[in-house]
């Protein structure tokens, strides 16, 4: 009965560890992809280019999706890898790359003001920013599948659906962490209040080191407080990019899986839309002239990520209790009833200033949010159920593989979304005159997008089936 406790001790010590490592991972992976969307927007604003053209727009987003197609391409590799030789050297690896990693964005800002010429300086920037972020994803796609996989391990149909919604709060709240990081720094070295680019740009580059004492804790943590998972004695294979990514791709085809294609590719999208255009739509709209604009950009964010995080652990145990498949419909159809319903309360307070920096209305959101939050850690708990524990870093490489993807198109989608209306504004002055015309027209397609998005999760998630195994006994 001792063993069994200890055993129980060790499995708790060893999700905690993982739970906080994952926290500063995503703390530090916020605070760089906002100061990385703020950069370019920065860059864009000195070198006399408009945030809001197609130009920019387009630059931006491929800068952008560099990280994700590094995940793609390696995900199925790390995941594999660590069902052959244990999660924990590829947990260290992917948490000690991505603290290196963190110092070699800190040049960007110093590189720029140094070309003369301000289209060269801006496409110099965008360059270096997005080969930065292509490093970034090396490291970051070493740690989702082996640490789902991990907790998967440590995890049974009774309780796995609570444990990946912790999971999921750690990423959440690791990543509102890490935005609100980053907006600091930026408002506390006073960036906006410096005279001149080269000021501003020796401001920015002292961001960026701060972040990796994050890294330099979440490696310790990792050292002392995890133990080494089985080694099967099978040595890890040579790098393959088109067996890598058929392995990744093919768990999540597999007949158990692929109902989950659509609700995950439309969450990702959300996810990756939100995470870049959600802070360069707010930074942008702030204004460049507004002195509060730091706060103004950060306060949306900070409340839908809180408010999708908050819930997340009440949804687990109801989904371990209740059921994957009800859990999921309450979430579902909930959503619209209970977010008209938080609108409509919230109508008489935010009504004369119906924008994204009114706090009534950002409030006003979060029953909605609520419900949305049901969603992402009963999926998690639906794909480990599928999962054996041999197969544990491939099933959940797959699941990454699709979040990747799912993030590109958010991202390069919701780009052309935001593009178009900008596009359709300048020729056409339909959202109204001037700057107010043009800001308007760049709200209304990230919004629309959002939109889009959400309707293809509604329809993927009703397409799940209703049965629900209760063993893992799906191959790979």
């Amino acid at each position: 009965m001792s063993s069994v406790n200890e055993n129980r001790l060790s499995h708790k010590v060893e999700l905690t560890v993982l739970y906080v490592s994952t926290f500063l991972l995503r703390t530090g992976f916020g605070a760089a992809i906002l100061l990385f969307d703020w950069l370019l927007v920065w860059g864009l604003e000195i070198g006399g280019y408009s945030p809001t053209s197609g130009f920019s727009i387009l630059l931006i987003s491929f800068a952008a999706i560099t990280y994700y197609i590094a995940e793609i391409a390696l995900t199925g590799y790390y995941g594999s890898s660590s069902d052959k030789i244990g999660s924990k050297p590829i947990l260290l690896y992917a948490t000690i790359g991505a603290g290196v990693v963190l110092l070699l964005y800190a040049p960007a800002s110093l590189i720029f003001v140094k070309i003369s010429d301000p289209l060269i300086a801006i496409i110099v920037l965008a360059f270096y920013l997005g080969t930065v972020h292509f490093i970034h994803g090396v490291f970051a796609s070493a740690k989702v599948a082996p640490t789902l996989g991990f907790i998967n391990n440590l995890s049974t149909n009774e309780n796995r659906a609570l444990r990946m919604a912790y999971y999921d709060n750690a990423i959440l709240y690791g990543r509102a962490a890490g935005i609100m990081i980053g907006g600091f720094l930026w408002i506390i070295l006073k960036v906006d209040d410096k005279e001149g680019a080269n000021d501003q740009a020796i401001q920015i580059a002292k961001t960026f080191p701060l972040l990796t004492l994050l890294l330099a804790f979440a490696t310790l943590l990792l050292v002392f407080g995890l133990n080494s998972t089985e080694n099967t004695g099978n040595h890890r294979k040579k790098f393959s990019l088109k067996e890598d990514v058929t392995i990744a791709a093919r768990v999540m085809l597999s007949e158990e899986r692929r109902p989950m294609l659509i609700p995950w590719l439309s969450i990702a999208a959300l996810i990756g839309s939100a995470s870049l255009w959600g802070p360069t739509v707010s930074f942008i709209l702030s204004g460049e002239e507004n002195e509060t604009r730091g706060y103004d950009a950060l306060l949306p964010l900070m409340i839908v990520l809180i408010g999708l995080a908050l819930p997340a652990p009440f949804w687990g145990m109801f989904a371990d209790r209740k059921g994957r498949k009800t859990t999921l419909k309450v979430g579902l159809y909930g959503l619209p009833i209970v977010g008209l319903l938080g609108a409509g309360i919230g109508y008489p307070f935010y009504k004369d200033d119906i924008s994204i920096h009114n706090i009534y209305f950002l409030l006003s959101a979060l029953p909605g949010a609520f419900m949305f939050s049901a969603l992402i850690p009963v999926l998690m708990g639906i794909l480990g159920d599928t999962a054996e524990e041999s197969s544990d870093g491939e099933v959940m490489s797959g699941y990454h593989f699709v979040i990747a993807l799912g993030e590109i198109i958010g991202v390069l989608v919701g780009g052309l979304f935001i593009g178009g209306f900008s596009l359709i504004q300048s020729w056409t002055g339909l959202f109204g005159e001037g700057e107010d015309g043009t800001q308007a027209a760049i709200l209304i397609g990230f919004v629309l997008f959002e939109l889009i998005l959400v309707a293809g999760m509604f329809i993927g998630i009703l397409r799940i089936p209703e049965n629900e195994k209760s063993t893992s006994t799906i191959q790979i």
